[in-house]
């Protein structure tokens, strides 16, 4: 057991994880399901482990790094099994004009990057953008009608 606990420290120590992250990589490494609550213990104990940091991080840094939008975020996190109140805790954080602010800057970008489309065309490109990004349908509509009217007519 102690060249497991070994390989999780450094498993751990090498980035934030989660427990369904340990779960995969004790799976990984062919560690015998009576040890999994054990050392999943020690590495919670010793705060190798900590579901709320880590998710502090990593809506931080989806948020800062990828400018993913709160749909997807939480939707990535409940595939790591991550407590929805820790979730919801921590996009709280992140405030509706930073979500306003992040989505428009996504939109003018991939704006730039469409050539010689109609307004339609540009419209649906955009709300599809947005949506995939991880925003809300609504307000990905709301953001790209501003950014369509702001257009010079062709």
């Amino acid at each position: 057991m102690e060249q497991y606990r070994k390989k999780l420290e450094k498993f751990c120590a090498f980035q934030e994880r989660c427990i369904s992250e340990i779960k995969i990589k004790l799976e990984k490494i062919k560690v015998p399901h009576e040890f999994w609550e054990p050392l999943i213990s020690y590495l919670v104990d010793n705060n190798f482990v900590n579901e709320e940091r880590f998710t502090e991080i990593y809506v931080r840094s989806k948020i800062n790094q990828k400018g993913w939008g709160p749909l997807k975020i939480k939707m990535e996190l409940r595939k790591k099994q991550v407590n929805d109140s820790l979730i919801n805790k921590y996009l709280l954080e992140f405030q509706n004009n930073d979500r306003e602010e992040l989505l428009n800057f996504w939109l003018q970008k991939k704006l730039k990057s469409i050539k010689n489309d109609n307004r339609q065309n540009i419209r649906e490109k955009l709300i599809r953008f947005g949506i995939s990004k991880g925003f809300e349908t609504d307000k990905v509509v709301e953001a790209v009608n501003k950014i369509i009217k702001a257009q010079p007519e062709d």
